[in-house]
């Protein structure tokens, strides 16, 4: 009977070793599948991340260089007004200073007509009004219309100026790339559930029963001991050894 046992035994412990390594097989390998997965998920959010901060960086270089930009467009355009400004200060300083002279002209006039002994009358007075204030007046109203339109050349020259800054304003904003936006993470990974303890413990179960079946089968295929001398196995039938017939009887 201790052979059988034995048997059985081993059967189990070799059943039952099988279906811890099945088991732990399946939880190292469940376990090497949700670490991929999980290592993958955070290698595309830190990619995703530094992305960002990459074009983030970028994007406020061509931020500065926009803003250099436009601050250099005003300083031109400023002094570009500036010189106009300083033209038709210079204009209206010439203005004043020949209107001096004309008044300075006229009084000339007026006091060498007055000293030319002229008579006394209206035809004097007329004429003394048309050599000085005459002539002064014309040509104050032709400086006016002068320094008039000097005025409105100021303003258009200005405007075209301005429209030339505002397509090198524009130029520049349409090369400025759009701000950038992380994209979105993708969602945490769903980790994958190892074999069940039940698995293991229906492993351990079947090799139990099935070392007790080894045994079982091993126990019915050994002789049985008996009365008469004990028996023995004849063409699969249990034969006492002393009704074995001559020749075939053990010593």
């Amino acid at each position: 009977m201790v052979l059988p046992v034995l048997f059985g035994l081993a059967t189990a412990a070799t059943g039952a070793m099988s279906a811890i390594g099945k088991y732990q097989q399946g939880q190292a390998q469940t376990s090497a599948t949700n670490r991929a997965r999980l290592q993958a998920w955070q290698d595309d959010a830190a990619y995703k991340r530094w992305k960002f901060i990459r074009d983030q960086g970028a994007f406020n270089v061509a931020k500065a260089d926009y803003n250099a930009t436009l601050l250099e467009s005003e300083r031109a355009l400023g002094k570009t007004l500036t010189g106009i400004q300083k033209q038709a200060a210079e204009r209206y300083g010439a203005a004043a200073f020949a209107s001096q002279a004309r008044t300075a002209k006229g009084i000339t006039k007026r006091g060498q007509l007055a000293a030319s002994g002229l008579p006394k009358g209206a035809s004097t007075d007329r004429l003394m009004a048309i050599q000085g204030y005459g002539e002064e007046g014309m040509d104050k109203a032709m400086y006016d219309d002068y320094l008039l339109r000097a005025r409105f050349s100021d303003i258009d020259k200005f405007s075209r100026f301005q429209d030339q800054a505002n397509s090198f304003r524009r130029a520049a904003y349409n090369r400025l790339p759009m701000a950038p936006t992380m994209a979105p993470l993708a969602s945490r990974p769903v980790m994958q559930s190892g074999p069940s303890a039940l698995s293991l413990i229906g492993g351990l179960g079947s090799a139990a029963l099935g070392g007790i079946s080894a045994g079982m089968s091993m126990s019915s295929m050994m002789p049985k001991g008996g009365g008469g001398g004990g028996s023995s196995l004849v063409q699969g039938v249990d034969v006492p050894i002393d009704q074995m017939p001559a020749g075939m009887a053990f010593p």
